[in-house]
Parts: structure tokens; sequence; C-alpha cells
């Protein structure tokens, strides 16, 4: 039976600058286009699965300045849930987005105080018992990753389940703590590079043979899944991106909400790489939808 889904991650402020293209390094450029969005992984996955019908619940720490404030209201507004978000002292984090007219886009990350994991914010999920848990790489390099991580394994020893998506910055997590959250893990969502910070196809046989789903991404290509009993591909859904930003945490979003609802991992892909493809062809990080989408089965 589904029920509440638990997203570890921090939030932000994304300030996207539209660009043609980059400038010659050391000489000038132009932006076309500045506006703010309400981002994080964490939004932007909780964005997914509360527009699937599903109930999201972000973990994550906001400061005590205007754009704390601004996150809450935005959370309120979008129907998602408070429960877990930590107001504490301190200036929250905000990232600044340039986007191409391709749709690619570079990232560049000013830290706040979604990196700090309070004790009282470890106490306030004493009573959570979470079908499925999402995290994500990024979350891991916190300040505080030993003790997110010991909040992850306890809720794991209780009988959650946990989507690890590894993030670019995968290789600068602490290797104590990685090796811990690849063994309570029970499904991996990385794309080509970040499987090969992670040990390639050595470390994806190991996994494999220890009961492990290893999702493999491939972008415009679709991907591959790896389990226990065989693997297979999965197309991409068809997409006229503008801005991709958010994408693969929709990608991920759809994924716990599909497991979480038991769904097969093969019908969980196929709706992964729907939500994926909805989201890239809106500007911004994620979307809050409208009315009834027929193209979800």
């Amino acid at each position: 039976m589904a029920g509440e889904i638990l997203i570890f991650g921090g939030l932000l402020l994304d300030r996207y600058f539209s660009i043609e293209k980059w400038p010659v390094r050391g000489q000038d450029g132009y932006f076309t286009g500045e506006t703010s969005f309400v981002g994080g992984c964490a939004v932007n996955m909780a964005a997914t699965i509360r527009n699937l019908g599903g109930n999201p619940q972000v973990v994550s720490c906001i400061g005590d300045d205007a754009v704390g404030s601004t996150i809450r209201m935005y959370c309120r507004d979008a129907g998602l849930s408070e429960q877990y978000l930590f107001d504490t002292l301190g200036t929250t984090g905000s990232c600044l987005v340039f986007s191409e007219l391709d749709g690619e886009r570079t990232f560049l990350t000013q830290k706040g105080v979604e990196e700090r994991f309070p004790l009282e914010l470890e106490q306030n999920l004493q009573k959570a018992a979470p079908g499925w848990i999402g995290v994500t790489g990024y979350y891991l390099l916190s300040q505080d990753g030993e003790v997110i991580l010991r909040c992850l394994e306890r809720l794991s020893s209780q009988g959650s389940h946990i989507l690890f998506d590894p993030s670019p910055l995968v290789g600068d997590i602490q290797p104590g703590l990685l090796n811990r959250i690849l063994k309570i893990c029970q499904i991996m969502t990385p794309n080509q590079v970040e499987l090969l910070k992670l040990g390639g196809t050595t470390k994806l046989s190991k996994w494999i043979h220890e009961g492990k789903t290893v999702i493999l991404k491939q972008g415009e290509q679709g991907g591959r899944v790896f389990t226990p009993t065989g693997e297979f591909s999965y197309p991409a859904a068809p997409c006229r991106a503008i801005d991709t930003t958010g994408a693969g945490d929709s990608f991920s979003g759809a994924l716990l909400w599909a497991l979480d609802h038991e769904n097969s991992i093969q019908q969980a892909v196929i709706l992964a790489a729907r939500c994926a493809a909805k989201t890239a062809e809106v500007k911004g990080p994620h979307e809050i939808w409208k009315g009834d989408h027929p193209w979800i089965d």
C-alpha cells in the first residue's frame, strides 16, 4: 500500500540566465533573460511525486532569510508538505543556472544551511515510516553527512527502501559515507560518467550480485536497467526540450512514486522517462501540473 515518500536533499533558489553561447574565457558575453525558481533536487523530485498524486515529504533545512521564506511559501502554495522542513539560523543556498538554446545547462551553486542536518531534524524523523526514500549524492556532501547516513541506516533497518541518485559530484563524497549508502540502497540511477566514478562495470556486476537494481540513464537514448534477474533497455520519451534542468530529478521522483505503488521496474522506468521529458519541455527545474494528464497511463 502506497504511503509517504521521504526525499532527503537541499532546497535552493535557482536563478536562471538564458545565453546563446559561452564567451571565450577572459572575454565578454551576454545573457538574454533572468528568471528565478524554487529548486534543488529534493523539491524537484517532490513536485513530480505530488503531480502523480503521491505524498512526498522533503527533509531539509531552510534559512531564516527572505529566500527561506520564499521556499516555505512556495511549498505551501504547491501543496508540498512542510512537516520535515526545518528552519535554522543562516543563509539559504542559491544556484546560478546558465541555460543554452539547446536546453543544456551549467550550474554554479552557493552553499547554505541546506548542508546542515541538526539533531532536532533527526529527532523529528523518529516516527517516520516511509515505504521509499530518495537521496542524492549532493546531499551526502553535506557537513552533516554522518548524521544523514545514520538516519538513513535507521530507516533502512526498519524496512524503508532507498533510491540513490549519485549526482555528478559523486566522486567527491567521503569514501566511508559512499560505501554506506551503496550498502543500504536498493536502486541506483547513475549516468555513464557517474557509473565510471563509482567503479564502472566491475562494481555494477557486484551490485547486481548483491540484489540491487541499477538504472543506467543515457539521456536521449533512454537507458538500460540491470536487475538480479536480467537486464533490459527502455526508450526515451518524445520530447521538445526547452530546459533539461530537473529532468533527472523528475525521473527519480516518478520512479519512487511508481515503485511505492507496486509497479514493476519495467512500468516504473517508462513512466519516469515520460515525466523527465515533460519536465524538459518547460522552463525551470519542475512544474506543478494543473488538471488531468492523459499521457500518463
